[in-house]
């Protein structure tokens, strides 16, 4: 890909889909932690949970402290937050394995999707470029059958373009497979189909594994949070969020 840089490399990729013909740039966003925010939706699992009344009766203290949790955007798991509160495997081992199991079951489902928020200018710089004829396409790690119906209804609910033309969204069959392998086939099917596609992607193992199947992607690495596994690359697009000039003129 390229290393070119920029002041604003957001607006460089703007420029590059207006001189190109409709179609023809194809860019793509992963949902969880690059377009949107998810510390609203943990932190509802888990005041959820510290709030039921069995969950009280059997970890009092634990759960007056869970209650006031803070979730912080670079904050991957729960292994973080829980720390903050004095909360480890080490002294409430019975607990933290509890509320992880709450947390699996919440955070992949449709019910807390509708606490998601968009990463500042996501949905203004999506709608800017779907309308100088960029092809969005929606790649997610989130799976059919248990966060399909929601992931529609956040699209639509906070503005993302959505069923419409030049719009594709792409979530896994099964939560079984691999998120890296599944985005890398995807992506391979559809590069002969455009002159140019850029990958925003917040996992770092999920840019790499793209990168070496098609080492022309440009990448955009969102600086949110992450598994640790790897260290993003130095090549890299490297943002924040998705501030700029068409958040001022929506």
């Amino acid at each position: 890909m390229s290393s070119t840089r920029s002041a604003n490399p957001l607006h460089d990729l703007v420029l590059a889909t207006e001189l190109a013909q409709p179609g023809e740039v194809l860019m793509v966003f992963d949902l969880d932690s690059t377009l949107f925010d998810l510390s609203q939706r943990v932190r509802a699992i888990l005041t959820d949970f510290a709030a039921h009344p069995q969950n009280q009766q059997s970890f009092p203290e634990a759960c007056a402290l869970l209650q006031n949790v803070e979730i912080r955007r670079q904050d991957w798991g729960l292994k973080e937050p829980l720390a903050r509160l004095g909360l480890d495997t080490t002294t409430h081992k019975e607990f933290v394995s509890q509320v992880q199991s709450a947390w699996a079951k919440g955070f992949f489902s449709n019910h807390y999707l509708e606490h998601d928020r968009p990463l500042r200018g996501a949905v203004e710089f999506v709608k800017h470029l779907h309308a100088r004829g960029a092809q969005i396409m929606y790649l997610t790690g989130r799976d059919v059958p248990r966060m399909g119906e929601g992931t529609i209804k956040s699209l639509v609910h906070h503005g993302f373009p959505h069923s419409m033309e030049r719009t594709d969204l792409i979530l896994k069959s099964t939560a079984h497979l691999d998120d890296a392998e599944f985005k890398a086939e995807i992506l391979i099917a559809r590069a002969p189909h455009h002159q140019r596609l850029v990958l925003f992607e917040n996992e770092p193992v999920n840019l790499q594994r793209v990168e070496q199947s098609l080492p022309q992607i440009d990448l955009v690495w969102i600086d949110t949070c992450h598994s640790g596994t790897i260290e993003p690359a130095a090549h890299w697009i490297r943002i924040e969020d998705f501030d700029g000039p068409w958040r001022r003129n929506s």
